[in-house]
């Protein structure tokens, strides 16, 4: 049977052409492949592969114009991206779902969850993929258990600078500290001439920072040490400020507190 492209170059006729007999026998022939022999059909029934004749360059439905529904024995894809997937047999490079429903998983090589590689039969463990995690937890339960006793928790230094040409109203640390533990921040501060010293507050879950001056806004006198201390929860940001420009030894404590 002839080629559509053969039959398609017969039924080409230019000015003057007779029809002959010949050209509505081949045109019922043409009509009849399309009709019959095509991969489909005039209804939409599919009758054979369907080959795009370039390599990821087309779309099946777009955004807001999609296809109700999939039905295959098997999907092969480089990429999936959706709300929900409910899974009987799916062969992917990479899934991107918010949620997976399915009634069993084989993974051959890795299996993470938030990031974390989870282990299988047999693997070997590794102390330290978890030793600075379990080290943090370890030491917040005896902090609390500290503080629940009523005895004092050491102090830990969020940040300091030695000598510090700090510009006027500058921020002095870069980022903000983060406290580590509920309870007092202790700002122990010392300046080559009298200043003022203000500390820059930002509470946890708050987005605006609140500036005021310290030392119930008298100035520092020069080459004297002080300690300021300030109410704080844990995740709160802090950070210091000085007016004039001055050179500044300073060091942020952090004291747990019940």
């Amino acid at each position: 049977m002839p080629y559509l492209d053969e039959l398609r170059e017969r039924l080409r006729l230019e000015g003057g052409d007779v029809i002959l007999e010949d050209w509505y026998s081949d045109l019922t022939t043409y009509l009849e492949l399309l009709e019959k022999k095509g991969a489909v059909d005039y209804i939409g029934y599919v009758h054979g592969d369907l080959i795009p004749d370039r390599d990821a360059l087309y779309n099946l439905g777009i955004i807001n114009l999609r296809l109700r529904q999939v039905y295959s024995v098997y999907g092969y894809f480089s990429y999936i991206k959706s709300g929900s997937i409910f899974i009987h047999n799916i062969q992917a490079d990479v899934v991107n779902a918010k949620d997976v429903n399915a009634k069993r998983g084989n993974f051959e090589e890795d299996l993470r969850l938030k990031g974390k590689r989870v282990l299988k039969d047999e693997d070997p463990i590794h102390i330290s993929t978890f030793y600075d995690y379990a080290k943090s937890q370890i030491e917040q339960a005896i902090r609390d258990a500290l503080l629940n006793l009523g005895i004092p928790a050491k102090p830990k230094i969020l940040g300091y600078q030695v000598d510090y040409d700090a510009p006027a109203m500058a921020d002095v640390f870069s980022p903000n500290l983060t406290v580590q533990d509920s309870g007092r921040i202790r700002v122990k501060i010392i300046g080559n001439t009298d200043f003022y010293s203000y500390l820059k507050h930002k509470p946890s879950g708050v987005p605006t920072e609140i500036l005021g001056l310290l030392n119930a806004g008298k100035p520092l006198t020069k080459h004297s040490w002080y300690e300021l201390d300030f109410t704080v929860v844990k995740d709160d940001e802090v950070n210091v400020k000085v007016a004039p420009t001055v050179t500044i030894t300073v060091i942020i404590y952090n004291i747990p507190e019940a």
